[in-house]
């Protein structure tokens, strides 16, 4: 739930109710670009639940082994408060005890999570307790087992935990990563690596033996390290008419998953290049729009990669 803009929590009369969250967000914008994607969570049988399970759904997501609990448990809330300079956005959890938090360590079917090409997770889930930090790791394992891909988005939250927990989690579940994504900031904290973004990418995969790394970098757009191959490329942003920057990482993730063929149903993976581009270009797309979803469809992506106009004073008749 946000704020209205300009408002403060305090003082705002309304909320704006959405739906939103880095796993459902990725699902959702794959599932817009054409791919057949699933989202797997904890929700209480309530009003919320449901309607959290009807909004991700409704954008062509299979919801149907989200694991449905007691009425009386709650949904995980948060609160955005957007600021502007030089106030910064701020965000207010409601996390504790939610219902996906009391995951238990074997509460996920690990033969579904392992049954798609690729398994994508995110660092939040084992913050949100020992439950979840157990289930998300034996479901990259069974991922792993399977020989299906694993990916991982570090999104490390200050709020949720500290660096030394989130640094043990992560280093745990390296050994069963095929590609890591993640903010330059959040390497720098967690691992202490170089603040220069081709050595920290270069740092980290050498360290954890990881294939491939890749590094959004806000403003000066984001790259990606191969490990085996020592092949690093950059690629720049799109410009864009900032309205709403939460979940743009999430979209990158999407469109990086898309171009680069690693997340399709089928085909040759690996145009790292096209992958850095869609990514860019997704994300760039979703700062458009309100709300952590991004909304672009694959039409509205390709329009984009060829380089159509992007003035918004222009119709599209």
């Amino acid at each position: 739930m946000c704020a209205h803009q300009a408002m403060p929590l305090e003082a705002t009369p309304t909320l704006e109710v959405a739906v939103g969250g880095t796993e459902s967000n990725v699902a959702i914008a794959l599932a817009r670009l054409g791919h057949r994607s699933a989202w797997v969570s904890r929700l209480p049988a309530n009003p919320i639940g449901r309607r959290i399970a009807r909004d991700v759904a409704a954008h062509g997501v299979d919801v149907s082994h989200v694991i449905w609990a007691d009425a009386a448990e709650k949904a995980g809330l948060y609160f955005i408060e957007f600021g502007a300079a030089p106030r910064p956005d701020r965000v207010l959890y409601e996390r504790r005890d939610s219902a996906i938090a009391r995951l238990e360590a074997d509460g996920l079917d690990a033969a579904f999570l392992a049954s798609g090409r690729t398994l994508h997770l995110t660092g939040i889930t084992p913050a949100l307790g020992p439950g979840c930090r157990a289930a998300w790791l034996a479901s990259a394992q069974a991922a792993r087992a399977a020989g299906r891909r694993v990916t991982l988005d570090v999104n490390f939250r200050a709020k949720l935990w500290t660096p030394e927990s989130a640094r043990a989690a992560l280093e745990a579940i390296f050994p069963h990563v095929d590609v890591l994504f993640s903010g330059l900031r959040d390497l720098a904290l967690l691992f202490g690596v170089p603040a220069e973004p081709e050595a920290a990418a270069r740092t980290v995969a050498a360290a954890w033996r990881l294939p491939l790394v890749v590094v959004t970098l806000g403003a000066e757009g984001a790259l990606a390290y191969e490990h085996a191959s020592g092949r690093l490329l950059r690629e720049p942003v799109f410009p864009t008419q900032v309205q709403d920057r939460i979940g743009s990482g999430d979209a990158f993730a999407a469109g990086f998953l898309h171009g680069s063929g690693l997340g399709s149903d089928g085909g040759a993976a690996g145009d790292l290049a096209r992958g850095l581009r869609c990514g860019n270009a997704l994300a760039a797309l979703k700062q458009t729009t309100l709300g952590d979803t991004s909304w672009a469809t694959r039409a509205e992506l390709d329009e984009l990669l060829r380089g159509a106009p992007a003035d918004p004073r222009r119709v599209s008749r």
